[in-house]
């Protein structure tokens, strides 16, 4: 069974890094389990690169492996997209410096 998020019942401008890291218990305990989750950004205007970062690219970088076979992001608009795209590049980014 799918775990579905849906983001917009936080509001449809996300921006908060500590409401992301609330949402990614939900998310953290899914992938502990094993089990799939849905991120839905459905409604969802815009995120912060905070938000991105704390909700997604965090914890991508954590489970790797784990979180890209059971974490899916659906109905992201163009800017939504760009930002989490960017967050994950730039924590990625960050990781190989401080190698």
């Amino acid at each position: 069974m799918e775990n579905i998020i849906k983001l917009k019942e936080n509001g449809s401008a996300l921006g908060l890094r500590e409401l992301a890291k609330q949402i990614g218990v939900n998310i953290k305990n899914a992938i502990n389990e094993n089990k799939s989750i849905i991120l839905d950004f459905d409604k969802v205007n815009s995120i912060s690169s905070s938000f991105a970062d704390e909700l997604i690219a965090k914890i991508m970088l954590e489970y790797q492996d784990k979180f890209v076979n059971l974490v899916k992001i659906r109905n992201t608009n163009d800017f939504v997209k760009a930002m989490i795209t960017n967050s994950i590049m730039q924590r990625m980014e960050n990781q190989e410096q401080n190698k």
